[in-house]
């Protein structure tokens, strides 16, 4: 009676070669999820941004060039300047521009950007929010988005 335990080596390599399948299906996925959940975050800091730009804008009938103005509390990066009118959290560059928008831009290590827009519309009341990206960042303008807007732009209806 001369039993041995233990695995062979033909076992070992199925169970690492499954493990190899099940991350190289998941870790893509992962990936994306965090993607989306970056965005989202984003788009709230973005509308949370263009409302208080609208109070300022209603109050004082002058749309805020600088963050100073605005009554909006930011989670800016350490050492923010708020007397500008561009302001880093986290991967995303906030901006108020003097066309009546605020964009949110992020770019990756590879060069790609995603950016989310809002566009103040006075007159028909109705706000448009754009997301636009390139290639790895199409599909999360489309989980935000509700339309198509042509040449990666997607519509958004936030809230």
């Amino acid at each position: 009676m001369n039993k041995k335990f233990g695995f062979t080596l033909i076992e070992l390599l199925t169970v690492v070669l499954i493990v190899g399948i099940l991350t190289a299906v998941a870790l893509p996925q992962y990936r994306k999820s965090i993607q989306r959940a970056e965005a989202a975050n984003a788009l709230i800091n973005l509308k949370t941004i263009f409302d208080s730009a609208k109070r300022t804008y209603t109050a004082s009938s002058q749309w805020p060039t600088r963050f100073n103005q605005i009554d909006a509390k930011l989670l800016a990066n350490a050492g923010a300047d708020l007397s500008t009118n561009s302001i880093q959290s986290g991967d995303f560059t906030y901006k108020l521009n003097n066309d009546q928008t605020v964009s949110a831009c992020k770019r990756n290590a590879a060069g790609y950007t995603l950016c989310l827009e809002a566009h103040f519309r006075y007159n028909n009341r109705r706000d448009v929010y754009i997301c636009s990206g390139e290639e790895p960042y199409l599909p999360v303008c489309e989980s935000l988005g509700s339309e198509s807007a042509g040449a990666g732009k997607t519509i958004i209806n936030p809230f």
